[in-house]
């Protein structure tokens, strides 16, 4: 039988029909925004805490070259293995240490990458670094945990059809902060990561001072497209994107 933990989360993803139905409309939903945002190809963009590369590589409709940088080695060394072509380079180190020339990209994206900032200074500071790598055009795109994420129904759904496991631990108006696992074997094995999942709405409102938002349709999506038949509570995730102001 195969453990599946962090370091091969990848493969979890495309062998459980649950996981892999989830994260296929995931990136559908994203694939639309980006479409919408950029009709065609743009030159240049930055894949921020881009993993195995799995979020990297749904760009290449997008734009002819991609940075891709993640503070994992155990990730990029992965994404690395994985390149198939020269469109795409990766860098590990983190994006507070990532040094670009100011306007270098037309594109800066990241997948589950604000759930790992902490506190307001630090997404501040973030979304004005990222600001500074766009041209005047540049164009932004996120997933980000929905509203219903940390909800007590989706709980029960991710541990018993995805071996989430999850206990937030403080909730406010803005966030709601815990820890978060994934590990199919013994829990108290598994690796447990910090998380913050900042209110999609509030994040917005946060980030707004630089980039000009909105919201896929992701519950549209799913609806129209027949994906995910399943599922009967709010999808846990959302689409932002839009402009640079």
């Amino acid at each position: 039988m195969t453990v599946y933990q962090w370091t091969n989360y990848d493969r979890f993803k495309s062998e459980v029909n649950t996981v892999r139905d989830y994260y296929d409309a995931v990136h559908r939903c994203y694939q639309l925004a980006l479409t919408s945002l950029l009709p065609q190809p743009c030159d240049s963009a930055l894949d921020i805490a881009c993993g195995h590369g799995e979020s990297t590589k749904l760009l290449r409709d997008h734009a002819r070259q991609i940075v891709g940088v993640d503070s994992s080695s155990d990730l990029i060394n992965i994404a690395q293995d994985q390149a198939d072509g020269t469109d795409i380079c990766y860098q590990c180190t983190t994006f507070e240490c990532y040094e670009a020339a100011e306007a270098s990209f037309d594109l800066v994206t990241a997948a589950w990458f604000w759930n790992h900032v902490h506190d307001e200074a630090s997404v501040v500071s973030l979304a004005e670094k990222i600001h500074g790598h766009l041209r005047p055009t540049g164009c932004v795109a996120f997933i980000v945990p929905g509203d219903a994420f940390t909800s007590r129904r989706t709980q029960e759904i991710a541990r018993r059809d995805f071996q989430w496991h999850q206990a937030w631990t403080r909730e406010t108006p803005e966030s709601t902060e815990g820890i978060f696992s994934y590990d199919s074997a013994d829990l108290s094995d598994a690796t447990w990561i910090h998380t913050k999942v900042w209110q999609p709405f509030y994040l917005m409102r946060l980030l707004g001072e630089w980039f000009d938002l909105s919201t896929w349709d992701v519950k549209g999506t799913l609806i129209r497209e027949h994906r995910m038949p399943g599922l009967v509570a709010e999808p846990p995730f959302e689409i932002i994107y839009g402009t640079a102001k």
